[in-house]
């Protein structure tokens, strides 16, 4: 599939017939020739998803060309590429520098990227045997393929998670004040049905009392249901305004651990209540199930009998329909919420200064990126170091759920000046890290682009440090000098890549939180990278997700340990064609960073 449609192509997109042949392919509109070009791009990915007309569209701008074995399609500095080539039979050798980098057969398209940026395709198609191509101008493949990809993304517009929070309040909306007893306001609640009420506090600001504060810190806790209202409630309130999506939202209360957000429009008028049960036709309830017992965990024992399950959770929202990358977002919530509870759960961390120490998560796990064969990587920041007994506890506890053992720990000036002295953990902490714990007494270290030039380009030096595949032979993968291998492991080959550039572009833009397509987006927008760069980045870091979840999911489902290892030989045609537009797209965008 080209970078411009769709990721997920193959598990997302809903359920339709085989396309039909548009009307016209028995001769009225198109001639013989014509129409069995039809047939043949109806069969495959992304052409199989068009309307009749767009078919016909297509199939009226298509060319048949036919290359004698040996002969150049395409040329490295042969001027742009203003057409996409589909072959119909036959195979076609990729070259660079006279190395093979892929083998293509019937089926596979090549030349889009390059037909996309209106550059040099940057290395030579040769026919490997006698071949016949379906040659589709750009004018005509570009808008057809986009609009395609549109209704791909549109699909369940119409899903809660695709809704605004506004039109998902489905409970009435109980307010109080913050003097009105803890009975009345559970009166009122019963009475409208709700399971939240809100209560008005000075500066149009909002409290929140829910049933599980009603259960938690009122019937557990003894208080009295004479006790005014303001004893028990969370306040502030999470608040979130009419126009957020309600997918979005759930994210949020999933890693804040919450089940309920109100709905404030940015005057700081009241709108309603949104219960999480309003969005569980979203996504499957696990999620909270899963959150809440990890935060009521007694004992390190039970938070490791949960941690325990996470894979298998990952296995349900895969088969739930939920896309690669949201799948990574909830496992690294529910990841941060271990990390969490361990910490709260280590007898000793009650002596440790309440200001003091701050852990922090790094890497994948920072940007909301884990998978099932991730690392969960923290670092410690801290103007003292914590006591070693405390570590190993920690450490030790950690390793029982599953997780890495407690990290380094050293001050924010300790971890820059690592970071300038060439050690790769400080410089990823310094430009990718998410605080999980502990107040900070001072600011977490960062990285300064403007101001430390040095980091910047070790950033760039990582981001070109990675060399993907080229393509695929047979059964195997074909590297840059030409060597084989039996696996592909996507993680190095393709997604670290992707990662690194993302971290040097998101660092140059001054944009070092989030997730890799968020600093993607932010270095275009600032003008570090150009806009087609990074959609096609993005678009390939989610066909690369798409196909690692969906591999780690398949191990964990046979009761095997996940790994990034996949094997060319049982992947499908689709699957080598996301990948080759993949590979292409690094390679691209590492030759814009070496110049």
């Amino acid at each position: 599939m080209p970078l411009g449609c769709s990721p997920g192509w193959e598990r997302s997109r809903p359920a339709r017939p085989r396309p039909v042949l548009p009307r016209g392919c028995d001769g009225a509109k198109l001639d013989a020739g014509l129409t069995e070009i039809a047939r043949f791009l109806s069969r495959g990915a992304p052409f199989d998803t068009l309307a009749p007309d767009e078919l016909t569209e297509l199939v009226s701008g298509t060319e048949v060309e036919f290359h004698l074995a040996g002969a150049v399609i395409l040329s490295e500095d042969g001027g742009p590429v203003t057409f996409l080539r589909v072959i119909h039979s036959g195979a076609v050798d990729v070259v660079h520098e006279g190395r093979l980098l892929d083998l293509l057969g019937p089926g596979d398209t090549f030349g889009h990227a390059a037909m996309l940026s209106g550059l040099p395709p940057g290395f030579e198609a040769r026919a490997a045997e006698d071949t016949l191509c379906y040659r589709i101008a750009v004018a005509v493949a570009r808008p057809l393929l986009d609009r395609a990809r549109g209704r791909d993304l549109a699909v369940g517009v119409h899903e809660p998670a695709n809704q605004s929070v506004a039109r998902l309040i489905r409970s009435p909306t109980v307010r109080c004040a913050p003097d009105t007893t803890i009975a009345e306001a559970a009166r009122r609640m019963t009475e409208a049905g709700a399971s939240a009420a809100v209560i008005d506090l000075p500066g149009q600001d909002f409290g929140i009392l829910t049933d599980r504060d009603l259960r938690k810190r009122v019937l557990a806790s003894d208080v009295p249901a004479s006790a005014p209202v303001a004893m028990v409630m969370s306040a502030p309130a999470f608040t979130v305004t009419p126009g957020r999506l309600g997918g979005e939202v759930l994210f949020e209360l999933l890693e804040r651990g919450i089940d309920h957000a109100t709905v404030v429009t940015e005057r700081g008028q009241l709108v309603g209540v949104l219960d999480a049960i309003d969005l569980f036709a979203v996504q499957p309830r696990s999620w909270f199930g899963t959150r809440w017992t990890i935060d009521r965990a007694p004992d390190v024992d039970a938070l490791a009998s949960v941690a325990r399950r996470l894979p298998t959770i990952m296995v349900d929202l895969h088969r739930s329909s939920l896309r690669a990358l949201e799948i990574a977002r909830v496992l690294s919530a529910l990841v941060d919420a271990v990390t969490y509870r361990v910490l709260e759960l280590v007898p000793m961390a009650g002596a440790l200064p309440g200001d003091d120490v701050v852990w922090v998560a790094v890497g994948s796990q920072a940007r909301r990126e884990l998978t099932p064969a991730s690392r969960a990587r923290g670092a410690i920041v801290c103007s003292e170091r914590p006591p070693v007994g405390w570590l190993t506890e920690v450490g030790e506890a950690l390793a029982r759920c599953g997780l890495d053992p407690a990290p380094a720990a050293m001050s924010a000036g300790e971890w820059t000046a690592a970071a300038r002295d060439g050690d790769g953990l400080a410089l990823v902490m310094l430009s990718d890290h998410r605080a999980l714990w502990g107040t900070p007494r001072e600011s977490l270290p960062g990285l300064d682009a403007a101001g430390d030039a040095r980091l910047l380009d070790a950033l760039s030096e990582r981001a070109l440090a990675h060399t993907s595949p080229t393509g695929f032979g047979d059964a195997s993968v074909l590297g840059l000098e030409g060597g084989r291998g039996d696996r592909l492991d996507i993680r190095a080959a393709a997604v670290v890549p992707i990662v690194e550039f993302a971290r040097w572009a998101g660092a140059a833009a001054g944009h070092t939180e989030g997730s890799t397509i968020d600093r993607l987006r932010a270095a275009a927008a600032a003008g570090v990278i150009e806009d087609d760069d990074a959609r096609t980045l993005v678009d390939a870091f989610e066909i690369l997700y798409e196909l690692r979840i969906a591999h780690h999911v398949e191990q964990v489902a046979a009761g095997e340990a996940a790994d990034d290892l996949l094997d060319p030989a049982v992947m499908s045609g689709l699957a080598r064609s996301n990948l080759r537009d993949v590979f292409r797209a690094v390679a691209a965008a590492q030759r814009t960073l070496a110049s």
